[in-house]
């Protein structure tokens, strides 16, 4: 049966695991930029941008862009084919490629040279890093282990299994 003090002991274990790691970061001091410099544009101005080749042919729109460890954008993933997502597939174009442009109707595209066909026929990007959320979920697991091996060597040898509370008496009524 999981007691009281096992229960905190879980929590100690876990709150320690995220307390360790963020004694581990340096203090530095952190400079503010105050506002966007001339010739800078935001990745969520370009996420969802329309692409087009110079044929005005809708080819697809920006899904991600990738960036490099020095934080310089490498690729843009452009969903293409598909209908509202379904059906869709990312392909990698490197960003050198990709020009930001003013279409006819004055709306920003990005304009890359190539045709519906070739970027149909592209390979898939493939993604090798885990997100974020999943990161964060496979930490969690770990520590869930480690908290039920601290409770299991506490001399708690019945695991995870609760015992619930009584139901209430029953109430008389008049």
């Amino acid at each position: 049966m999981m007691t009281h003090r096992n229960s905190l002991s879980a929590l100690a274990i876990v709150a320690a695991l995220g307390g360790a790691m963020a004694s581990a970061l340096p203090a530095q001091a952190l400079t503010f930029v105050s506002a966007q410099s001339a010739g800078e544009q935001s990745t969520a101005s370009l996420i969802g941008l329309r692409v087009e080749n110079a044929q005005g042919e809708n080819l697809g729109d920006i899904n991600y862009l990738v960036l490099n460890s020095a934080g310089a954008v490498t690729t843009a993933v452009i969903g293409v084919g598909g209908f509202l997502g379904i059906g869709e597939k990312n392909v990698g174009v490197p960003f050198a490629e990709v020009k930001m442009v003013n279409n006819k109707d004055g709306k920003p595209i990005a304009m890359v040279t190539a045709t519906k066909d070739s970027l149909t026929a592209a390979p898939n990007y493939v993604w090798t890093e885990k997100t974020t959320m999943q990161q964060m979920k496979d930490d969690a697991g770990v520590a869930v282990e480690k908290a039920k091996k601290a409770m299991s060597s506490d001399g708690d040898k019945s695991g995870d299994t609760v015992t619930p509370a009584p139901a209430p008496a029953p109430t008389a009524t008049p």
